[in-house]
């Protein structure tokens, strides 16, 4: 089974500093929202996180309210059966239409039966109809 829709991220580009991450998912945590995925990236001095959380509009308030500049990006969220295959199926889907995926990350423990992919593509809107396609198959 694989259900895909439309999705935002929320976006920082900060100075990379040590306890970063500590301070966001703190300062998250304390406002109750909860982080459904997480990716950082540091090159040089600075670094760039982004959040699927289950309130992006409180997140970003949040951020805001502390300093953190945050901005929203639109992304895929594909939650799939975490078993062998999965991620080729769907990355089969943009090789064929030519579609560059831009980003993606996700995760999952062995013993989950779902995972989250985070993506985002050239083209997201020419993406999310075939994916849904795989559904049926």
């Amino acid at each position: 089974m694989l259900e895909a829709k439309h999705g935002k991220e929320i976006v920082l580009s900060v100075k990379n500093e040590i306890g970063l991450l500590f301070e966001l998912s703190k300062l998250l945590s304390e406002k109750g929202i909860g982080i459904l995925a997480v990716n950082g990236t540091v090159c040089g001095e600075e670094c760039v996180i982004r959040l699927v959380t289950d309130d992006n509009l409180r997140a970003r308030d949040a951020l805001a309210d502390k300093g953190y500049p945050a901005r929203e990006e639109d992304v895929i969220l594909v939650e799939v059966l975490h078993k062998p295959g999965m991620l080729k199926r769907i990355t089969e889907v943009m090789a064929a239409e030519e579609i560059d995926v831009h980003h993606a990350y996700a995760t999952a423990s062995e013993d989950q039966k779902k995972c989250l992919l985070v993506l985002h593509t050239a083209n997201d809107e020419h993406v999310l109809p075939r994916l849904h396609q795989l559904v049926a198959v």
